[in-house]
């Protein structure tokens, strides 16, 4: 009996082995997802202080967290007046531990409509943030604002980096 005919009818150690490197590589996927997961927890702290600086509209924040490098908030904006709210931008200002504005972020309000509620999440990349500032400006205060101002996208982070590594690997 030639060498090819044993290994055609008798795979059984090849798919031993095969379940075996498949379960050590789900193992690994599971523990590494598992560790970068709790070393982004670990990196964000809660921000000392958040200062809403308008009471009209309600402006909330339910999550201010920052690390060394970057940073989200997010709440929501409610509409406790009696007209709409229609081009308006939120002011995000963010300072150090020192007191040092380090940005400005702005979120374009579209329209509120009287007692509307509505959702905001901002992602910044400032250096070590502390505290931040929240105000409501016109869109003719916000028209000075660079792109990279007006950039509300969440910080992605190490997660969805790997994520898109593997993503791309596995489906292109």
């Amino acid at each position: 009996m030639a060498y090819l005919d044993r290994w055609m009818y008798d795979s059984r150690p090849r798919m031993k082995v095969f379940l075996c490197y498949f379960l050590i590589f789900i193992a690994f996927f599971i523990f590494s997802d598992v560790m970068i997961y709790l070393y982004n927890k670990s990196s964000y702290k809660p921000m000392e202080s958040y200062e809403v600086q308008v009471s009209s509209p309600e402006i909330t924040v339910t999550l201010a967290e920052a690390s060394n490098a970057n940073g989200n908030v997010k709440g929501t904006i409610k509409n406790n007046t009696n007209e709409d709210i229609v081009n308006k931008y939120m002011k995000f200002d963010f300072y150090t531990a020192l007191n040092t504005n380090a940005g400005t972020k702005y979120i374009k309000i579209d329209k509120l409509a009287k007692d509307e509620e509505k959702n905001y999440e901002l992602g910044f990349r400032y250096d070590n943030v502390s505290k931040v500032k929240i105000n409501i400006v016109e869109e003719s205060q916000a028209q000075n604002a660079t792109a990279e101002e007006l950039e509300v996208n969440p910080v992605i982070g190490t997660t969805g980096i790997f994520g898109s590594i593997i993503y791309a690997y596995l489906f292109f």
